[in-house]
């Protein structure tokens, strides 16, 4: 089974800084990093200040400081002070463990290029659009490194481990960047001495970091994911007006009044009371459900038309007379220039009411 996403709207670019996983690679360069700007410290020699290196025991590296106790450089000479570092084991977290494929983790980024302004978002109420990435939970696991440190002097020595023993148990990283949490447990001494009795103090420990994993794809499709929140979300209920076909009656049950609400329309045409009433006859208006006061505009409740002109809702009143079944409706003096209506005017009114001659 295909479970790859073809659906276009779904497939949103992203930028190559966001598509960049969590590698081995990272985890080694971010502790070496860290160990070389802020661990290690410079010795003293002859009254000057030594930057201690530090290296990546690559197999022939190991293999050399292992046999002869020491690393020469390529001039033959004993490279001393030194620090080499190498990993050793990757194993599963099992503290840690999760279904990583249900599970991520959304990160935000509130500025868009697609909220520019404009005034149409301001009148339709649409919101600023973030940016949201999914990132899927990476795997979580403990690394295991192995650590040599050469010195001549045991004054050398005793600096360097102090340094490393006070790093242990923090996250060894970059403000913005990685950071892994990494732990000492002990440290292995010894003296030797070399050839041309040359004295070497080395020193070995084992660091253990908890890290995690993450691929820049998974069964070829990236582990982020790029998508926009809702600039406006819109709430409905679909009815037919005669809720025939209206399949869940529960739902029907539930939101009742506001679909028969939003289902009522009617049109008459006014019958003049005198010059500045009129009424509709034999209908019957529905108050306004609970559940959308403050959402549904009063002023929306009727459409007035004068000879074919709308009249805004603030040049009328209306009154609601159930027990004549009657929608009176009345304007000010100053509307008509104190002159009024007559039997020649025309008044359609439109809205929410039921003619109840109709049912």
């Amino acid at each position: 089974m295909d479970i790859r996403d073809n659906n276009r709207a779904n497939q949103i670019p992203l930028d190559p800084q966001y598509v960049k996983g969590v590698k081995l690679i990272d985890v080694d360069s971010t502790l070496a990093e860290y160990m070389t700007t802020v661990i290690i410290p410079d010795v003293e020699e002859n009254n000057q200040k030594v930057k201690v290196p530090l290296l990546y025991g690559n197999a022939e590296r190991w293999a050399n400081a292992r046999k002869s106790g020491y690393l020469r450089d390529q001039r033959g000479k004993i490279q001393i002070p030194l620090v080499m570092f190498k990993r050793n084991s990757i194993e599963r977290d099992a503290s840690l463990q999760h279904f990583r494929e249900q599970l991520s983790m959304p990160s935000y980024q509130k500025y868009s290029k697609r909220n520019r302004y404009e005034k149409f978002s301001l009148q339709t109420g649409a919101k600023p659009s973030y940016e949201i990435y999914n990132v899927r939970v990476p795997a979580y696991v403990t690394v295991t490194y192995e650590v040599m440190i050469w010195t001549s002097f045991t004054e050398h020595m005793n600096k360097i481990v102090e340094a490393f023993q006070y790093a242990s148990d923090r996250y060894w990283g970059e403000k913005d960047g990685y950071k892994f949490r990494t732990r000492i447990d002990s440290f292995d001494n010894q003296q030797e001495v070399g050839e041309g009795s040359e004295r070497i103090i080395r020193t070995t420990f084992t660091m253990v970091t908890n890290a995690y994993l993450l691929p820049e794809t998974f069964n070829e499709k990236p582990v982020t994911q790029k998508r926009f929140s809702q600039k406006k979300i819109v709430f409905g209920v679909e009815t037919d007006v005669n809720s025939e076909l209206f399949t869940n009656p529960l739902l029907y049950n539930d939101y009742a009044q506001v679909v028969d609400f939003i289902a009522t329309r009617g049109s008459q045409l006014a019958t003049l009371v005198d010059q500045f009433n009129v009424k509709l006859t034999n209908v019957k208006a529905p108050p306004i459900p609970t559940d959308l006061i403050g959402v549904f505009d009063p002023n929306d409740r009727f459409r007035v038309y004068i000879n074919g002109a709308l009249q805004p809702a603030s040049s009328y009143t209306f009154e609601y007379v159930g027990a004549n079944n009657e929608l009176i409706f009345t304007f000010p003096s100053s509307l008509f220039g104190g002159v009024g209506l007559d039997e020649n005017d025309e008044i359609a009114i439109t809205g929410k009411f039921e003619e109840l001659w109709k049912q």
